[in-house]
């Protein structure tokens, strides 16, 4: 089977701190590459209390989760994608400025395309973006 090389959105992360499901196995998957702006730990972080509510668990506990899931996730940090910053806000800037640095990271590295299931995401047509659902059946597929 061939591996995935992915940039993940937030709202991925955030799924697999909420809930243990595929997209946490996925995840954790040493078998994929997975990569991370580091401005995504930022939102992370500030979504802290949300995630809280949602599981249950003190911050501690999730930031536990989330320093596991990050074993198998490279965080991309921003001077490394600084160079496709001004393609990436030409492409994302008029749709969600939010989500620029996801699509500098995946015009820096040799990937796939980002693994999202933000619909403005979709809405720009120079990276690939795949939904949950579609990387499930990709990897279920044995692609």
């Amino acid at each position: 089977m061939k591996y995935l090389r992915l940039i993940v959105n937030t709202n991925i992360i955030m799924k697999a701190l909420i809930k243990n499901s595929k997209v946490r196995v996925i995840l954790l998957n040493p078998n994929h590459q997975f990569y991370l702006p580091e401005y995504a730990i930022e939102e992370i972080e500030k979504h802290l209390p949300l995630l809280m509510e949602k599981t249950g668990l003190p911050g501690e506990e999730i930031n536990l989760a989330l320093s596991i899931l990050l074993t198998n996730i490279q965080v991309v940090h921003s001077e490394n994608i600084s160079a496709k910053w001004n393609e990436a806000e030409e492409i994302m800037g008029p749709i969600d400025k939010g989500d620029i640095p996801f699509i500098a990271a995946s015009l820096s590295i040799a990937c796939d395309g980002i693994w999202s299931d933000d619909k403005d995401l979709k809405r720009q047509r120079k990276i690939k973006v795949w939904s949950t659902q579609e990387i499930i059946h990709l990897i279920q597929s044995g692609f």
